[in-house]
């Protein structure tokens, strides 16, 4: 039970995100990343971007190329949304992925290297790039996903 009254308390993801009706498996991600309602317009165009044969498995804010948006790792591939609707997007499926490096100062960063060249995702929050990384390896080599906090 809270002690700040129900009508003090700022709603949550899964209580801002209600009327838009999104899949359980956005939803679920959406509810466990650490971020505000400033990305919720971006966690429901990416339900636009998947297909129904994927799962998204974790999200997060971060920023690539300068432009601050949406990273995610779903069952088949990880893809960056930009904010911008005209931003710089990418879509990489798990397959080509040779290695995905982490790295925390102050906030993370992601890189997923490829045989085409790296993309690099920064100022992610807590350890979220650090569980995105590690769950992407495991989904590659079908192992069980750990459960882990994304802020300790």
């Amino acid at each position: 039970m809270s002690l700040i009254p129900p009508w003090l308390r700022p709603p949550r993801v899964r209580e801002r995100l209600a009327s838009y009706h999104l899949r359980s498996d956005v939803l679920d991600a959406a509810a466990v990343m650490v971020s505000d309602q400033r990305s919720d317009i971006c966690v429901v165009r990416l339900e636009a971007a998947l297909t129904d044969s994927e799962t998204v498995l974790r999200m997060m804010d971060g920023r690539h190329v300068r432009v601050m948006g949406l990273l995610v790792l779903t069952s088949e591939r990880i893809l960056f949304r930009s904010r911008r609707r005209t931003g710089p997007n990418f879509s990489v499926p798990l397959e080509v992925v040779r290695a995905i490096e982490y790295k925390r100062r102050g906030t993370g960063t992601v890189r997923v290297i490829t045989p085409y060249g790296s993309l690099t995702v920064d100022q992610i929050l807590g350890r979220q790039g650090e569980m995105l990384a590690d769950d992407a390896r495991a989904t590659m080599w079908g192992e069980p996903l750990p459960e882990r906090d994304p802020l300790r």
